[in-house]
Formats: structure tokens, C-alpha cells, sequence
């Protein structure tokens, strides 16, 4: 049975996977369906950590400074609505594509969410 910082450090990794794949995206024609599935990856993984967080604070002290930017995403940053407005019209311009998926990573950048979670990954690795 993994233990409660094996399975976050499942999860934070998962979250890194995703995060990559959106780096390194060249904007074209398919990726906003790749940047859809990664999002809601992202989206799903992060409510999971804000709940265990949130419920397990003991267990999980460590790891409490990480509830802050977690949420400050999840009620600030909802991307779905844009994509699919966006996708009948301009799923095939580069341009706009770029700027949707950078608006994102920003988005992840804020608050140093990414940068949290690449360094709990680094120190327990």
C-alpha cells in the first residue's frame, strides 16, 4: 500500500506530466482537443489535492502551504468555456492557440503553483 507521500507525489507528478505536455505543444491543428484533456487532468488533480489537504491536515502538514495557490486557481481560473466558445472558429489558428495555451500556463505559473509543485517533486525524489 503507497503511503500518503508516494500518493501525492503520484499526483504532483501527474500534474508536472500534464504541465509539460502544455509547454511543449507546437499550436497546431488538434491541439486544442491535447490542451482540453491536459486542463481537465490538471483541474481534476488539484481539487483532489485541495480536498485530501484540506481533510487530512495532520497527515498532510507539510504540504499545507500548497492550499493557497491550489485554490486561488481553481476559483479563478475556468478555461473550459473559452475552449469550447473557441473551438467551432479557431481551432486551427496557431496564433490563437499559442495565446490560449500560454494564458494557461501563466495561470499555473501564478502564484507559483507549478513551481511548488516541481519542488516537492525534486525533494522527495
Amino acid at each position: 500500500m503507497a503511503t500518503h507521500d508516494e500518493y501525492l507525489k503520484g499526483v504532483f507528478q501527474q500534474i508536472d506530466d500534464s504541465h509539460t505536455v502544455l509547454s511543449n505543444l507546437n499550436d497546431k491543428s488538434g491541439d486544442l482537443d491535447i490542451i482540453k484533456r491536459d486542463l481537465a487532468k490538471i483541474s481534476g488533480l488539484l481539487q483532489v489535492l485541495s480536498t485530501k489537504i484540506e481533510s487530512n491536515k495532520q497527515e498532510f502538514s507539510e504540504y499545507q502551504h500548497l492550499l493557497s495557490p491550489i485554490r486561488f486557481f481553481l476559483e479563478n481560473y475556468n478555461f473550459f468555456r473559452e475552449i469550447d466558445t473557441m473551438a467551432p472558429l479557431y481551432s486551427d489558428d496557431p496564433m490563437r492557440l499559442k495565446n490560449m495555451r500560454l494564458t494557461i500556463l501563466g495561470a499555473l505559473d501564478e502564484k507559483n503553483l507549478i513551481g511548488h509543485i516541481k519542488a516537492v517533486l525534486k525533494e522527495t525524489s
